[in-house]
């Protein structure tokens, strides 16, 4: 008898993916706690981030949909008892490929987009400008 590992080859595939992917999403930085050359610097990271991203959803999801639709097409066309083993487990494997890279993408995409946000706002707290100050001249603005 056969024995199939597909799913336990599968199954360590994804968890290894998520590992990687989550690694370097642990560590944390307050930007209200790094002076402006830092968060500039954790802005452009950011904003890295955030494309890297949307640049690994979007190629995911079309290995994915390759992967699909190539599996789908072998499955329709050929019998089941006729199927061989390293085609079907090649598709599925791409598109488990594209689906564990779009879930990364799309991790990757949103800590970056909030990441941006949080040094933008951060960015906003620094730049103190007198905009609508009723003062003439010199004066002191009072912010609480």
């Amino acid at each position: 008898m056969k024995r199939n590992l597909f799913t336990i080859k599968s199954a360590i595939l994804i968890l290894l993916m998520w590992f990687i992917s989550s690694s370097g999403i642990a560590q944390k930085v307050n930007p209200d706690t790094l002076n402006p050359d830092q968060l500039n610097l954790y802005m452009d990271k950011a904003v890295k981030m955030n494309t890297a991203g949307i640049v690994l959803t979007a190629g995911g999801i079309g290995i994915l949909v390759t992967g699909l639709g190539l599996l789908t097409s072998y499955a329709l066309r050929i019998p089941y008892d006729e199927w061989d083993d390293s085609v079907t487990n090649s598709y599925a494997f791409l598109t488990l490929g594209g689906m564990a890279t779009t879930i990364a993408g799309a991790t990757l995409w949103a800590v970056g987009g909030s990441r941006k946000a949080k040094a933008e706002l951060a960015l906003k707290n620094l730049t103190v400008s007198p905009e609508g100050s009723m003062a003439v001249g010199l004066g002191i603005t009072i912010r609480f």
